[in-house]
């Protein structure tokens, strides 16, 4: 009898790596799968050389843990909207500021006239508050205040007259007995 090839039925696999990707199952020696004819070899755009059971021949094979997770950039957009709100708030302050003193004169101005024992003359008191309202960027046409204003702590004297054209009050509230004193204008 003359010598026979012995072909077994499967081929010898290897012992499966347990870290690497799944890998198809190798079918029987002389088999083909319906339809598909011969496996083609291994190229780089065909990872394997058998067909995975529901993908045919070209598809390639997803890893078995799945797919990568979705990127999420709510954090992102939160920080950023949070960063556009600190940034309108401090501009708006700093417009505030700047508005503020450019706005015109001040409503309460501080200032000292000398006083003569206990009390201070009108004129001595109308040409202290001319000087600070004119120093504050207003322009005084006319000031005028009692006779003879007391001067001490909490004592008061109310002046009245035009500045910048438009009617003026003051109210003169003497800090302590050397003449300095707070004008609220009104």
């Amino acid at each position: 009898m003359p010598d026979q090839i012995h072909q077994p039925d499967t081929v010898h696999q290897p012992a499966p790596n347990p870290y690497g990707p799944p890998q198809p199952p190798t079918p029987p020696l002389g088999s083909t799968f319906p339809g598909a004819g011969f496996p083609p070899a291994a190229s780089a755009s065909q990872p394997y050389p058998y067909p995975v059971p529901g993908q045919g021949w070209n598809q390639p094979v997803l890893p078995a843990y799945g797919a990568p997770p979705r990127q999420r950039n709510g954090l992102a957009v939160a920080a950023i909207a949070i960063s556009v709100v600190a940034l309108l708030a401090t501009l708006g302050m700093a417009a505030f500021i700047a508005v503020g003193t450019m706005a015109g004169p001040s409503w309460v101005l501080s200032g000292e006239v000398r006083p003569t024992g206990s009390s201070v003359s009108a004129a001595d008191l109308e040409s202290a508050l001319t000087t600070l309202i004119e120093d504050d960027g207003s322009a005084v046409g006319e000031i005028v205040c009692p006779g003879s204003s007391a001067v001490g702590q909490g004592l008061v004297a109310v002046c009245h007259g035009s500045v910048d054209d438009v009617d003026w009050t003051g109210i003169v509230v003497f800090e302590d007995e050397s003449g300095t004193f707070t004008v609220n204008q009104l």
